[in-house]
């Protein structure tokens, strides 16, 4: 039996093309560079959807948490459908690196993802969020995840599913 396994990225973007495809607008906030439109243009063609829904995504090159923080009111003053942030703990692992720096970093995340949540719930918006997973002697654990479960309604654990697929 064949199984096709999605990763990470091409999950995002299958949520994004199916936004599209029912008309919406997408804000795509990109913290590492990542971010492909041939990707897209990829996932759009065999669906013979029209290349020119690249038109209803606005992408934010972020580049640090500052920027994180000032993208929310982005969010808040336009009529997007969906916003997809990738990823949303790394620019806020790299400002606050080190060992004394944690609470900082769980203080300003936190107020972060309140302030996500808010405007999201206001607005009415789905955001679609991914996040990094790291393994610390050898169990696998979330970027910042008791924060993350505070404020996440539902959560896709991809690796688990891609590795129960391949098992």
């Amino acid at each position: 039996m064949a199984q096709a396994v999605l990763e990470k990225p091409e999950l995002v973007l299958q949520i994004a093309v199916n936004c599209l495809s029912q008309g919406g607008t997408i804000l795509y906030q990109d913290t590492t560079g990542n971010f492909r439109p041939e990707r897209l243009l990829d996932m759009l063609k065999p669906k013979e959807l029209d290349t020119a829904l690249l038109d209803k995504i606005t992408v934010g090159r972020i580049t640090n948490a500052q920027e994180q923080f000032n993208a929310i009111s982005k969010i808040g003053q336009s009529d997007f459908s969906l916003v997809i942030i990738d990823n949303i703990t790394d620019l806020f692992s790299f400002e606050y690196s080190k060992e004394d720096q944690i609470l900082e970093k769980n203080k300003q995340f936190t107020k972060y993802m309140k302030q996500l949540a808010t405007v999201s719930f206001e607005k009415k918006i789905p955001i679609v969020v991914v996040n990094m997973i790291r393994k610390i002697n050898d169990i696998e654990q979330e970027n910042l995840d008791s924060v993350m479960s505070l404020f996440t309604h539902i959560k896709i654990k991809l690796l688990k599913k891609i590795n129960q697929l391949r098992g």
